[in-house]
């Protein structure tokens, strides 16, 4: 039985790769090969154009542009249809690999090399058609795709810490829109170096304001595919091929741009093209902000609009402060100057607690802070990051007060401060101590 299969086996190798009239060579050991002469024991089981090696049961030199062509199509309904299955089972300690594709050579402009290529066509079930699938199946950590551009992590994979449908080690481009529930920035001071606060000195809301904000319309664009002329013979074969398995014209027309020397950058219905849209413009944003803008590996300048929002709630707290100058309630100079000048302005005065100064700080920091006269009880509390009040610090005066927090008396690290008067949590602020 294991000797008919095996003969099934290099039957149906043999009628993909058109050896049949090959010579077959089967050596001492019971292996077997296809278009190999030599009389020396084979080292796999079966191999084509060679001897085969020691880590494969079969081997295969191709020498045709198609290394193995597989048409699949199968007589009677099954749960699955697998035009290629394969099995591997892991082993302990060892980077297991169910498939290995490796592409070399190709150095030329026009050379376009794929690891892998999958493609579905003809077919009109909705919602269930899946051109590549990854699904990590597993408790572990790891992901369902992974993708690098990093040439370093070919064998040292990365160690991932949670469960993803996909992680990508570099940068990631793609044309249409990207549909999320919610964005996540990493965001963690731990992560961070060189923390500063904006100060009114930075001016964010003088910048913000030279900002132009206009309307425009996208482009359409154009690439370049690299078509060859070999490209063109072989798009007209396939279209042949649909034709006469009947798939439907308009099928078939999607798939003409294989063979075309230039593709639109974006599909002439997307709402890219056809809606308005609102934002800045990248070069002038460069000489407000350089840091927003980069220049793409396409020549084209991007900008992060994400690191504005920081800049616009900066403004805003700036135009608040202003506000409240002009109220006469702001700066703790002009609520002295209220109490001590005009008993019936009292009522305007309230408590606050400002943000310390320097933040972040290495030795010490001064938190100041108002409390007005009618405030029986006042205290300024510390807290970690996990909510645990680790020191109290009475405030007995009235009026324009602060209070410095030695360093020393801490860990390095980000800590909430809160100034309680009578009961109620008046504010609550963040500082950080960096040693």
């Amino acid at each position: 039985m294991k000797n008919f299969k095996k003969i099934l086996t290099i039957l149906f190798v043999c009628s993909c790769f058109g050896t049949a009239n090959a010579q077959l060579m089967v050596d001492e050991n019971g292996r077997a090969a296809i278009g190999y002469e030599n009389t020396s024991n084979l080292n796999s089981d079966f191999s084509v154009n060679g001897d085969g090696n020691n880590y494969t049961n079969v081997h295969i030199v191709a020498d045709k542009p198609t290394g193995l062509y597989i048409n699949h199509y199968p007589a009677t309904r099954y749960l699955n249809n697998y035009g290629l299955y394969n099995i591997n089972y892991s082993v302990p300690d060892y980077t297991n690999i169910g498939i290995y594709t490796d592409m070399s050579g190709g150095s030329t402009y026009n050379t376009k090399n794929i690891g892998m290529y999958a493609n579905i066509y003809g077919t009109n079930t909705g919602g269930y058609n899946y051109a590549m699938y990854g699904f990590l199946n597993s408790t572990g950590n790891g992901t369902g795709v992974f993708g690098s551009t990093s040439k370093y992590l070919g064998a040292t994979f990365p160690n991932l810490t949670g469960n993803y449908a996909a992680f990508f080690y570099g940068d990631v481009r793609i044309t249409g829109a990207l549909t999320v529930g919610y964005v996540n920035q990493t965001s963690d001071y731990r992560l961070k170096e060189n923390i500063r606060s904006l100060t009114d000195a930075d001016g964010c809301l003088n910048k913000v304001m030279d900002m132009n904000v206009v309307e425009y319309n996208m482009k359409q664009r154009e690439f370049e595919t690299n078509v060859t002329e070999q490209d063109k013979a072989d798009a007209a074969v396939r279209e042949a091929e649909l034709i006469a398995r009947g798939v439907p014209a308009q099928e078939v027309a999607k798939l003409k741009n294989m063979g075309e020397e230039r593709a639109l950058w974006y599909e002439e219905d997307s709402p890219i093209l056809k809606n308005k849209h609102y934002g800045l413009i990248a070069q002038e944003l460069q000489e407000i902000y350089p840091n927003l803008v980069d220049e793409g590996q396409d020549g084209f300048l991007a900008i992060n609009y994400t690191e504005i929002i920081p800049i616009l709630i900066r403004s805003i707290q700036e135009l608040k402060a202003e506000v409240n100058t002009l109220k006469g309630n702001s700066a703790p100079v002009q609520k002295a100057q209220a109490r001590t000048t005009d008993v019936t302005n009292m009522d305007v005065v309230v408590t606050t607690l400002y943000q310390n100064t320097p933040n972040p700080f290495t030795e010490s920091t001064l938190i100041q802070c108002d409390v007005v006269e009618t405030v029986v009880d006042a205290d300024l509390y510390i807290y970690d990051m996990s909510g645990k009040q680790i020191a109290t610090y009475p405030i007995t005066e009235r009026g324009a007060t602060s209070i410095t927090i030695e360093g020393r008396s801490l860990e390095a690290g980000m800590y909430l401060y809160a100034l309680i008067a009578d009961g109620q949590v008046i504010d609550t602020k963040r500082m950080i101590l960096t040693k």
